[in-house]
C-alpha cells in the first residue's frame, strides 16, 4: 500500500513551464539568486578588484544578464572603512556612487545573518539592491558560530541563501584562504560547507609568472562552463576631493588569461609570504629613525614578532628596504640597524607609504588606503617600481648575514677568553 504524503508538506511535480536558466550578474562568475565566494589572501587586491566589479555593475558594463542595466549594490562589513577606503576606491574605479549603499547596524555591531535577516531584506527591497557584498563573511555568521563545523555554518548561511533566492539578488562574500591546500576545496578556509553552499567560488591570486599581475579564476561552479581567467595589474589613481588628496589602487591592464585553478594552487601561500614582508617593511619604517645613526634592531624585531612575523621575514624586509646593519662592540653582542645615507632615494616603499597615510603607532603600521604589497609607484624616469614586494632575488643574503654575525660573536668571545686567561696565567 502506497503511503499518503503528509498534508503539511508541499509536493510538486517537475514542470518545464517553471524552469529558468541561471542568470548572471557577471557571466559565469557571479550568479543571481545564489551565494558566491571571493577567496584571496590579505593584500592580494580583493578590495581593489571588488571596487572594480561593483563599479561596472553600477554602470551596467559587465557581460551577463545585467548588461546595460545599471543596478544598486550594497556593501556590508567594516574590514575596510566605507568612507575612507571604499568610497575613494569606487570613485577611482568609475562607479556611480549614488548606486552604492552601505548597510550596517545602528549600534555599529556586526550584522548577523540570522538575527538581522528581516531587516536586511527590507533594506534590499527599499534600496532596490541587486548585489550584496560581504566584506569578510565570517563577521556576519553570528556570535558563537564555529566556522570549522559543517552544520553550524550551513545553519548560519541559510538565511542569506533564502534571501538571495527570494529577492533574486547575488550575494558575493569575501573569505581568506587556508595557507596550504592540494585542491581548491582545501584552500577555502573553515568548514567545507562554505564552498559547498556557494554556486560560484572565485580565487584571486598573484600571477605565478609575473608578481606584478593578479589572476582571477573560478575554482568551483556547477551552473555553467568554466570561464576564462581574468588577469590585471594594480595601478594607482590620484585625485583631490573634500579638501584631501587621494592615492588609490585601481584595476589596470585587464586581459583574458589562460591559467586555471590548478595553476594557482600553492600561489596563495606565496602571496601570504609577500604580504608578511610588506607588513615587516611598514614596521621597520615606523620604528627605525631616519637620522643616519645606528639603532638597536631588537625592538624592531620584537615588534615584528608581536605581529606574527618571523625573524627571516623581517630580515628579508630589511634587505628590500636597503637598511644597513653591523654588530655592536658589546658583550653580549647586539645588532644595529640604520638607514643608508641615500635612504630617501634608495628605498621604494619609504615615500610611498607616507603618501598614502601616516603611521599611527608601532602596532598600527597599516597604510590607510592600500598596503605596500599590492600597490605601485613610478620613479622620476617613469619606470615602475614595486613597493616592498618580497622576491627570491639574492636568496643567500640573509644566510650570509647570519653567518657573519655568528663569526663575529665567536671572535669576540675568543678574544675575551684570551684576555681572561692572560690575567691568571703568566706565560714563560
Amino acid at each position: 500500500m502506497q503511503a499518503m504524503p503528509d498534508p503539511d508538506l508541499i509536493v510538486r511535480v517537475a514542470d518545464l513551464d517553471r524552469a529558468e536558466p541561471p542568470r548572471w550578474a557577471w557571466q559565469d562568475r557571479i550568479v543571481l539568486g545564489y551565494l558566491g565566494l571571493l577567496i584571496g589572501d590579505e593584500g592580494v587586491g580583493k578590495g581593489t578588484l571588488t571596487a572594480w566589479i561593483l563599479a561596472r555593475l553600477t554602470r551596467g558594463e559587465l557581460p551577463g544578464d545585467l548588461r546595460r542595466a545599471p543596478i544598486n549594490v550594497g556593501v556590508i562589513g567594516d574590514e575596510d572603512s566605507f568612507d575612507g577606503v571604499w568610497t575613494p576606491r569606487l570613485h577611482a574605479a568609475g562607479a556611480d556612487l549614488a548606486r552604492v549603499k552601505q548597510i550596517e547596524r545602528p549600534d555599529g555591531g556586526f550584522l548577523e545573518l540570522r538575527h538581522d535577516r528581516d531587516a536586511l531584506a527590507r533594506a534590499v527591497v527599499v534600496e532596490e539592491i541587486r548585489l550584496l557584498f560581504f566584506d569578510q563573511l565570517l563577521d556576519n555568521l553570528g556570535a558563537g558560530v564555529d566556522d570549522w563545523r559543517q552544520k553550524p555554518v550551513r545553519e548560519a548561511l541559510q538565511p542569506l541563501r533564502t534571501l538571495a533566492r527570494e529577492l533574486d539578488i547575488a550575494a558575493l562574500c569575501s573569505l581568506h584562504p587556508n595557507k596550504r591546500g592540494d585542491n581548491f576545496r582545501q584552500l577555502v578556509a573553515g568548514a567545507s560547507a562554505f564552498n559547498a553552499l556557494s554556486r560560484s567560488s572565485l580565487l584571486l591570486a598573484v600571477h605565478p609568472e609575473d608578481e606584478s599581475r593578479r589572476v582571477l579564476v573560478r575554482g568551483k561552479g556547477n551552473l555553467s562552463r568554466t570561464p576564462a581567467a581574468v588577469e590585471f595589474a594594480i595601478g594607482e589613481h590620484r585625485f583631490a576631493a573634500n579638501s584631501h588628496d587621494f592615492k588609490v589602487p585601481t584595476v589596470t591592464d585587464l586581459s583574458v588569461g589562460t591559467l586555471s585553478i590548478d595553476d594557482l594552487i600553492g600561489v596563495s601561500a606565496a602571496s601570504a609570504s609577500a604580504s608578511k614582508v610588506g607588513d615587516a617593511c611598514e614596521i621597520i619604517e615606523a620604528l627605525l629613525p631616519r637620522d643616519g645613526q645606528w639603532h638597536q634592531a631588537k625592538p624592531i624585531k620584537d615588534a615584528c614578532s608581536n605581529d606574527d612575523i618571523d625573524e627571516r621575514t623581517a630580515q628579508r624586509a630589511k634587505t628590500r628596504l636597503g637598511v644597513e646593519h653591523r654588530r655592536a662592540e658589546t658583550f653580549p653582542a647586539s645588532t644595529l640597524w640604520r638607514w643608508p645615507a641615500s635612504a630617501d632615494t634608495h628605498t621604494s616603499s619609504a615615500g610611498s607609504v607616507a603618501s598614502v597615510g601616516s603611521v599611527a603607532s608601532a602596532n598600527g603600521h597599516k597604510a590607510l588606503l592600500s598596503s605596500s604589497h599590492d600597490t605601485h609607484d613610478t620613479d622620476d624616469s617613469g619606470n615602475t617600481r614595486r613597493e616592498c614586494v618580497a622576491t627570491d632575488a639574492e636568496p643567500s643574503f640573509d644566510d650570509i648575514e647570519r653567518a657573519t654575525d655568528r663569526e663575529e660573536v665567536r671572535i669576540e668571545r675568543a678574544l675575551q677568553l684570551v684576555g681572561a686567561i692572560s690575567q691568571t696565567v703568566r706565560l714563560p
